[in-house]
């Protein structure tokens, strides 16, 4: 309200255009255009407005790689990741790290913060959900990185509460 300075980041052209000033793209490209906003500070420019949606925490997504052409096959998140009932006051609900066996190419481990850690079985063009831990005390798994131990392949994954969490998969 009232003279409280305000500070955003918009693209140039929106920038240019909040005080009512001309922008040229190619220009700015060529580097003929000015580099910075022609206004001098201090100037006051059209009132703004931000509100936020929530669309969602972040996800998984799986693409193929063909003749140098990348396509989405599919995407997995948590249900609570896209259910506005969750969008605060639960965590993260994000994933962080994305490590893969390295003993069976459809597998994937996965640091989903609050989510806790999964597993992840690609079957055909679709990630599908093989296992996961929440610890009872919740989770917040941040790291995950594959090893090998006397010819097994474990997962250590790291919560930022709790320490370090070792896992074996035993699934099929």
């Amino acid at each position: 309200e009232g003279d409280i300075p305000t500070f955003g980041v918009v693209p140039r052209g929106q920038g240019f255009a909040i005080f009512d000033t001309a922008y040229d793209n190619a220009a700015c490209l060529s580097g003929a255009g000015p580099q910075q906003l022609p206004v001098a500070i201090g100037t006051k420019g059209d009132r703004l407005s931000f509100t936020s949606e929530f669309d969602g925490w972040g996800y998984v997504h799986l693409f193929e790689y063909d003749a140098g052409k990348m396509t989405e096959l599919d995407t997995y998140a948590i249900p609570e990741a896209h259910d506005p009932a969750y969008a605060a006051g639960f965590g993260d609900l994000s994933v962080h790290e994305v490590a893969t066996s390295a003993v069976d190419d459809e597998l994937a481990y996965l640091s989903y913060y609050s989510g806790g850690f999964r597993v992840l079985k690609i079957e055909g063009t679709e990630l599908v959900e093989a296992g996961h831990f929440i610890d009872k005390g919740g989770s917040n798994f941040w790291g995950v990185e594959v090893f090998q131990n006397g010819g097994q392949e474990y997962v250590a994954a790291s919560d930022r509460d709790f320490g370090l969490y070792i896992f074996r998969y035993t699934g099929g």
